[in-house]
């Protein structure tokens, strides 16, 4: 059974999205995971940028998992020596977790404080004093996630540390598990996200690939449309008869129409009106001037 469990804990690979079924807690269909892999994946490669630059070492950051899990056992999981981060979304209400492996929290003290590296230290709850040392990077974070989120029109901001948290403890999180390649080791850290925030970010970025269609691509569909055929119809007014008026009609009958003599025609395309225009005589035609 134990060993079981440590596997499980490890990376495991990203789950096909054939896997995320609309029907299940926290799980997002199959274009809206995708939509959302694709930003937290731009979200993890500008942070490991960030992270590299300011600590003078060469970081790599690969997206090694995705799951739903309920907040509580989320919050439960970061282990002794790691830390917990609280992020605040606005303008809407909801948090985003990053849960920080005790791996990761050592490396980034060590590095941040210039301190060699020990294999003596037993891991240990994070002290204010190291917090506060570590507040530059989760300002990146959060920074670099709102700007992954950009589309959304949702910003980020690290929670002070101790401030209340009157969150459900139940409510489902899809969770991004993230690893970051440091020197020779490689270290973890996971971003949670409330599933309504996860579906939000995947509409909002489904219209914007919808509004940005690039350019080849629009010139391409105007092309195909140009060739195509429609109706145009020159329609002077509408009236309505009764049936018995429309049946005893015969020629010579003056049928009074509700548009004043000389108005603009109305020009169809498809049933529908697009434009107007006056009704002349051209050589031996008729046609039709648009206004």
């Amino acid at each position: 059974m134990r060993d079981s469990e440590e596997k499980r804990s490890g990376p495991q690979p990203v789950a096909g999205a054939a896997e995320y079924e609309a029907c299940t807690p926290g799980s997002l269909p199959t274009g809206q995971m995708a939509l959302v892999h694709a930003i937290q994946e731009k979200f993890l490669e500008a942070f490991a940028l960030a992270l590299a630059d300011r600590l003078e070492a060469p970081i790599t950051a690969q997206l090694v998992a995705a799951e739903p899990v309920a907040r509580s056992a989320f919050q439960e999981s970061v282990e002794e020596g790691g830390h917990l981060l609280t992020l605040e979304a606005e303008p809407v209400r909801g948090q985003v977790l990053a849960g920080f492996s005790a791996g990761l929290v050592a490396y980034l003290l060590r590095s941040l404080l210039y301190a060699p590296p020990s294999s003596t230290d037993s891991p240990r709850a994070v002290t204010d004093i190291e917090l506060h040392i570590l507040h530059a990077i989760f300002e990146s974070l959060a920074h670099e996630l709102t700007a992954a989120w950009k589309a959304t029109g949702i910003a980020f901001h690290a929670r002070p540390s101790g401030a209340r948290d009157d969150s459900a403890g139940q409510d489902t999180m899809l969770v991004f598990e993230c690893r970051l390649a440091v020197e020779e080791t490689q270290e973890i850290f996971r971003i949670a996200v409330p599933a309504l925030l996860a579906r939000i970010a995947a509409m909002q970025s489904a219209s914007e690939v919808i509004v940005e269609t690039p350019g080849p691509g629009r010139d391409l569909i105007l092309n195909a449309m140009r060739r195509g055929n429609v109706t145009v119809e020159a329609v002077l007014s509408n009236t309505t008869l009764r049936m018995g008026d429309l049946l005893a009609m015969e020629p010579g009958h003056v049928l009074m129409l509700s548009q004043a003599a000389g108005s603009p025609v109305e020009c169809r395309i498809g049933g529908k009106t697009k434009f107007c225009g006056d009704w002349i005589r051209l050589a031996n035609r008729h046609a039709l001037v648009l206004l």
